[in-house]
């Protein structure tokens, strides 16, 4: 009865020490590995580009695969890799029109995807 008490109490407590590992390794992969790793800085917009400033919030670097303008795929003309904490800029060519109002998606490596309007006034 002694050895199977003592093995309860042994379980217990390694519950309690694996649980705080693995609880702060998961707060550690959230500061890594943002939900959220770019956010808007600037954009402007012109007849045949739109120009976004995105600051990357990730402790790793950020490598912009996809880019959207109203649901249409924009072909990234380079490699676009945001390093943690700096500020990278996007290209997205094509033709505007004053007064319309264009949805831009901007799709990181991991993480949600940046979504934005930006009029052209």
């Amino acid at each position: 009865m002694g050895a199977l008490l003592l093995t309860f109490i042994t379980v217990v407590t390694a519950g309690f020490f694996v649980y705080q590992f693995m609880f702060s390794l998961t707060e550690k992969m959230k500061t890594a590995f943002p939900t959220q790793p770019l956010q808007l800085e600037s954009a402007h917009i012109n007849n045949t580009c739109i120009t976004v400033c995105v600051r990357s919030f990730a402790s790793v670097n950020v490598r912009v695969t996809e880019a959207y303008v109203n649901g249409k795929t924009c072909s990234l003309t380079r490699d676009i890799v945001i390093s943690p904490g700096s500020i990278g800029v996007i290209h997205l060519y094509g033709t505007y029109v004053n007064g319309e109002t264009y949805t831009v998606k901007i799709t990181p490596s991991f993480g949600s995807p940046l979504v934005f309007n930006i009029k052209y006034d």
